[in-house]
């Protein structure tokens, strides 16, 4: 199997002699890793990395789009106009199969300066950070199915324009774990994913999912966490560090907005692998609480498309890195955020 060594942030090729041989899944996945590189850490892969049908789920101002084309055009074209000298960083990488396909998962940041617009948010001095979360799913050699999530609101503090009033939590753009942990080149202890995988699920279903009303306390949620677990959720909410913050500055408001609230399972893709794992799915509930992040109650029905990655350490769960597309369920609440955005975003 072929890996990768990361030298300014670029990858160059090793071989590793001593590897196990892989045989069916394992096999088709570690050559999807391989293939899925070009685009987890580059915003100019080769077209054949894609089917020509691709099916792109991205998060507003992009939206939904057909066809690997639409796809150029519409995402891959605009972010190198705009940081034509940016290196894409992803911390966390790794894959697995779920409902027969095989996905590959990455998540970090776009980082570089920014000459030109981006999404309606004006260029400026100073490199930006655009933190991004992707999970592609194969078909043979080719991706056909890739769901992306952007923190734009993020990005959009970094040109001086907030979509959010003041928040709790820390405001910072997080780091990931040691690249030993959440880049995943070679093949892992079967019990290990298993455990990672097995403890995001018991989270989800047995903890966030048996929320009664709004008492936290119902969730049990200290049963998976680390007591020093850290959760990084996307600009307007920002990061806590430890479960109290956790408690204050995240799970606290957000049970307050939506009393009852649960995330949907299954995802539409949930994979492990060794001490990481990651999912995209959707946060369901109603919208009759106090306001959230400046953004009045509607009574509704709510949907917010979600995309969680985690590392694990000692049988626990240890960290968290959230990307919510606030945008659209801004829009869905009858609020356009993009709407704050200059008429005029150039320079």
């Amino acid at each position: 199997m072929v890996l990768t060594d990361r030298e300014n942030g670029m990858p160059t090729k090793r071989t590793r002699q001593d590897e196990p041989a892989m045989t069916g899944c394992t096999e088709s996945l570690g050559k999807a890793k391989e293939r899925a590189w070009a685009l987890a850490a580059g915003l100019s892969p080769d077209q054949s990395l894609f089917d020509p049908d691709l099916v792109f789920h991205g998060p507003a101002p992009i939206g939904d789009l057909w066809g690997r084309e639409a796809f150029e055009t519409a995402m891959l074209e605009p972010t190198r106009t705009a940081m034509p000298q940016a290196a894409k960083r992803p911390y966390l990488y790794f894959g697995g199969e779920f409902m027969g396909h095989v996905w590959v998962a990455a998540t970090g940041n776009i980082e570089g300066e920014m000459n030109r617009p981006l999404f309606g948010i004006p260029p400026g001095e100073g490199r930006r950070q655009l933190r991004f979360g992707e999970f592609y799913r194969f078909e043979g050699d080719r991706i056909a199915e890739i769901r992306c999530l952007l923190d734009v609101p993020g990005l959009a503090h970094q040109a001086g324009l907030e979509m959010f009033p003041p928040f709790s939590g820390r405001a910072k753009i997080p780091d990931g774990p040691p690249a030993d942990i959440g880049i995943v080149e070679t093949p892992q202890d079967p019990g290990h994913t298993e455990m990672t995988r097995s403890l995001v699920e018991d989270m989800i279903v047995g903890g966030c999912n048996s929320l009664e009303g709004s008492d936290m306390a119902s969730q049990g949620l200290e049963q998976f966490w680390q007591e020093d677990m850290a959760w990084h959720g996307p600009w307007g909410i920002g990061s806590a560090y430890g479960l109290q913050e956790f408690y204050d500055f995240a799970q606290g408001p957000s049970v307050k907005s939506f009393p009852g609230r649960k995330g949907s399972w299954p995802k539409e893709a949930f994979v492990a692998e060794g001490r990481v794992a990651g999912f995209v799915g959707q946060f369901l509930g109603t919208f009759s609480g106090v306001p959230f992040r400046g953004i009045e109650p509607t009574g509704q029905k709510i949907t917010k498309r979600v995309m969680d990655f985690y590392a694990s350490r000692d049988g626990r769960l240890a960290e968290n890195w959230v990307l919510i597309d606030m945008i659209r369920f801004a829009s869905d609440c009858g609020v356009d955020l993009m709407a704050l955005m200059p008429e005029d975003p150039a320079p």
